[in-house]
């Protein structure tokens, strides 16, 4: 057979070496039917090799590489009111400020510090200055240059008051001075090591906004319609006849001086709620979102999404305020009352997982800095604490009384009830009057992850003889009715730190009014030098010493009880590549490397 088949072959190729080029087109008439079969399948055999060949070489010699192309479709609860990184105040706001606008620095999925619009920066030895220079192709969305005067025009928006930026805080004693068109020097008036994070704030284009005067500014057209030099662009919208936004649409910035962009387009969708945030995804008009709440994860895992648990710098806990209890003035009551809760069984229970326990005001030094759950979780060491500070349950209602003040009244009043019972309409921690009941309200917000936690403190103070009346408030009441003003006795909150963790502005003792953030309203002169000297010391490692020394001084003080920090829970289709976040300080910064995500490949030839 093999004989057959060379002799035939061989005769063909002789018989070919005589043809001319016209006679080849008469081939078709001069073979048989089977000579023709035998041609093709040969053909197709040698176009098959040559591909799987050809194939084999080119995928050896090239790489996958991002192409430029898809739709990427996320949902936001709430809408924006000011894509503007000097105004922005929600999480909207600073989701899309994050897209369309770039810092001088700016911090990566896993939260290590980079250059953005700087090329290059200096810290001088003493600490007090910052030398920044700008990268020169650098150009607004419009196509107008970026130069240091752009950076000046930002900061100074931001220290001037009539603009009321929340930012404010953190320039106030700042100086910035121009070296050159693309150099600039920012002056402290003394060390202030968590400084370069302010750095990474957003830079707004001062040809757009320096005619634009402060009482106009929350309500000008820019806030909606920005001009940024971000990796994405405003493109446009769509809105309610009331106003209200549907959906937002960004486009590539075609003139980003950083890598990527390479998704085309980036839209958002706005909802009132998370039933109605996950329903749109369910329906597929959105892709992903953020945060998901932890106990509906089962529910939303697919094949074709992917949740990610990222780290977040922010921490949960019971914050005490003894001016408006007496109670909670002695510290035997606030340390029974931490070593009553199971903080373990709070983070794994309360907040649907995701959570882990926490006996420390700084989460980032680790366990070394406080002893550890399983110790103090202690409710025999509560109960004895309880009856030290003469709280005992006389009557076998399971609250303890005060005893000298049970003794006074039962001298007037044979037999009377020491405990009372909340009128209706009364407000929650109207009956915590009673001096001789030992009885406290907790206020939170009506975030379900908090109410299921508060219910759960409520059960286990329950169990050492302390009644707990929960008072919910929506996040607007919260702020505005009791945490600014400190009208609570104890409060169920959180406290969110930065990439540079400062815990000044939470416990130094000049921040105990509004608008500080030391709602404990914590007092130690030894705390305060010891805060003091943190901020002003550079290196990491010195500076962390510092901080364990004033943990270690919170945690004898007993102002609060720290419970747990949470995990930030993003979902995203699994189709999209280049996304890597481990670490966040705010929700927008889940968006730090979206110039790198992409939906689509092309192969390029390795290096």
């Amino acid at each position: 057979m093999n004989n057959y088949f060379f002799n035939r072959l061989a005769r063909y190729w002789n018989n070919w070496k005589l043809l001319t080029f016209r006679k080849f087109f008469y081939l078709p008439h001069i073979v048989t039917t089977r000579e023709k079969r035998f041609f093709a399948a040969l053909a197709l055999i040698s176009i098959a090799s040559g591909a799987t060949f050809f194939g084999r070489i080119f995928y050896a010699v090239t790489n996958p590489a991002p192409k430029i192309g898809g739709t990427y479709a996320e949902g936001i609860l709430k809408e924006p009111r000011a894509i503007n990184p000097v105004l922005a105040v929600s999480d909207a706001d600073r989701d899309l400020s994050r897209l369309v606008f770039s810092g001088l620095l700016a911090y990566d999925g896993n939260g290590a510090l980079k250059t953005d619009l700087a090329e290059r920066y200096e810290i001088s030895e003493d600490a007090k200055s910052y030398t920044v220079t700008l990268k020169k192709n650098s150009v607004w969305h419009d196509g107008q240059p970026l130069d240091a005067d752009d950076v000046i025009f930002t900061i100074q928006t931001i220290q001037n008051p009539a603009f009321k930026s929340p930012l404010r805080p953190n320039w106030q004693g700042v100086q910035i001075e121009k070296l050159d068109r693309f150099t600039l020097r920012f002056t402290l008036r003394a060390p202030y090591a968590p400084f370069i994070e302010n750095l990474t704030v957003g830079i707004i284009p001062k040809h757009v906004w320096e005619k634009v005067s402060p009482e106009q500014a929350g309500l000008n057209e820019f806030n909606l319609k920005p001009v940024g030099s971000g990796p994405f662009q405003y493109d446009s919208l769509k809105q309610q006849p009331d106003g209200t936004l549907i959906w937002y649409q960004l486009t590539r910035n075609p003139r980003y001086y950083g890598t990527g962009p390479y998704i085309s387009t980036v839209v958002f969708y706005f909802f009132p709620t998370e039933d109605d945030l996950i329903g749109a995804w369910r329906r597929g008009d959105i892709d992903g979102f953020g945060p998901v709440t932890p106990a509906r994860i089962p529910e939303l895992s697919r094949k074709n999404s992917v949740v990610l648990q990222i780290q977040v710098p922010r921490l949960f806990g019971i914050f005490f305020n003894d001016s408006k209890s007496k109670v909670l003035a002695d510290r035997r009551v606030r340390q029974a009352i931490l070593h009553a809760l199971n903080k373990k069984e709070i983070a794994q229970t309360a907040v649907s997982g995701g959570a882990t326990p926490l006996d420390s005001p700084l989460p980032w030094l680790g366990e070394e800095t406080a002893v550890s759950s399983e110790l103090s979780y202690n409710p025999d060491e509560a109960k004895q604490l309880l009856t030290q500070a003469g709280w005992v349950d006389q009557n076998g209602d399971g609250i303890r009384e005060k005893k000298a003040l049970l003794s006074s009244r039962n001298q007037k009043t044979t037999g009377a009830k020491n405990k009372k019972t909340l009128p209706s309409g009364q407000p929650a921690g109207a009956a915590s009057k009673d001096p001789s009941v030992l009885r406290l309200t907790l206020t939170t917000s009506d975030w379900p992850d908090l109410l299921q936690t508060a219910e759960k403190i409520k059960e286990m103070l329950a169990k050492v003889g302390m009644e707990v009346q929960i008072e919910k408030k929506s996040f607007a009441d919260l702020e505005t009715t009791v945490i600014r003003p400190r009208n609570f006795e104890m409060l169920l909150f959180g406290q969110v730190y930065g990439y540079e963790p400062d815990p000044f502005a939470f416990w130094h003792s000049s921040q105990v009014k509004d608008p500080g953030l030391n709602v404990a309203l914590y007092a130690n002169r030894k705390a305060d030098r010891l805060l003091e000297e943190a901020r002003q010391t550079s290196n990491p490692a010195e500076r962390n010493d510092i901080l364990r020394q004033f943990s270690a001084i919170v945690s004898q003080d007993v102002p609060a009880v720290f419970l747990f920090s949470q995990l930030y829970f993003y979902l995203i289709p699994a189709n999209i590549q280049g996304v890597n976040i481990t670490k966040i300080s705010l929700p927008a910064n889940r968006f730090a490397d979206i110039s790198e995500w992409y939906l689509k490949t092309k192969r390029v030839l390795k290096r």
